[in-house]
């Protein structure tokens, strides 16, 4: 999916920001490479000159711009209009595995399961990566949200471990900060607060993201996310390190917890690298499995 400019122009504005950073574009990019998000000098040239605009998977590269240039940029990008699926909001525990553990974590955050969708997950973003021993090492979550009321400060993530010898931690966070952190430890549930670098009002647009260090026995042979209304999109992205690599893998989409898989994507062939995209997603898990030799 492509963005484009808001009224303010994209791409003048960014030309502006260099301009008064005194940087050049090698600066630039060189700046970027070293923050994760590479982007070619070409690629900025066009941008400023309007020639093309960045593409969604580059929002990162701009929230980093945004840092590097200190203006704020992101803001002058809008998704490209595309209808949603249309369709009701279906029910947390129909959708979740094990609803009340997730339930239990997130009253200790003030917060039910309800709380999980706001702001709306427009798009979402999940990366992790196994180490070479077979074990979760991290994940990277990345959103586009959209605000359901006025006055939208904060978002709320969960995850389950496989045992709570360690919490998760929080290596960084981008248009947000976090906030408390609350656990159900016989479970294993982790509820995560962020809050949001700037409230939204009713139909406002952000985007957020932030990365995790998993506990060192975090075993695991599958990574999902669910939904419970429809979306624009989502993508899962798993890396395995090292020499280790699964002998299978796919991935799944289950409309509901306890019903069979309604679609299931067999990967061709080991690689390190594997994901699973799917646009205009209805509520249900989305996910990557593996097996080992």
């Amino acid at each position: 999916m492509g963005v484009e400019a808001g009224t303010a122009g994209f791409g003048a504005a960014l030309r502006a920001a260099i301009g008064r950073s005194g940087l050049t574009l090698d600066e630039v990019s060189r700046r970027l490479r070293e923050r994760g998000t590479p982007i070619s000098v070409s690629s900025l040239s066009y941008w400023q000159n309007g020639d093309s605009r960045p593409r969604a998977a580059s929002l990162p590269a701009v929230a980093a711009l945004e840092e590097i240039l200190g203006e704020p940029l992101t803001g002058l990008l809008l998704p490209r209009p595309r209808p949603t699926r249309p369709g009701p909001r279906v029910a947390h525990d129909l959708v979740m595995r094990r609803p009340e553990t997730v339930a239990r974590a997130l009253a200790k955050l003030d917060a039910t399961p309800d709380d999980l969708d706001s702001p709306h997950r427009l798009s979402q973003y999940l990366s992790h990566r196994v180490d070479a021993t077979g074990r979760e090492e991290s994940m990277r979550v990345r959103r586009i949200v959209r605000a359901d009321h006025d006055g939208t400060t904060r978002f709320l993530f969960v995850s389950r471990g496989s045992s709570m010898s360690h919490p998760p931690a929080v290596t960084h966070a981008v248009g947000c900060r976090p906030g408390r952190f609350r656990a159900d430890v016989p479970s294993a549930t982790c509820a995560f607060e962020f809050l949001l670098d700037q409230p939204l009002n009713a139909g406002e647009l952000a985007y957020v993201e932030f990365g995790l260090r998993l506990p060192p026995d975090h075993a695991a042979r599958h990574t999902q996310l669910a939904i419970v209304r429809p979306g624009r999109e989502i993508a899962i992205h798993v890396t395995f390190a090292g020499d280790r690599l699964p002998r299978a893998c796919h991935g799944y989409f289950q409309p509901r917890s306890g019903l069979p898989v309604q679609r299931r994507v067999e990967f061709d062939g080991p690689t390190r690298t594997y994901q699973f995209v799917a646009l205009d997603p209805e509520p249900g898990q989305y996910g990557i499995g593996w097996t080992w030799e």
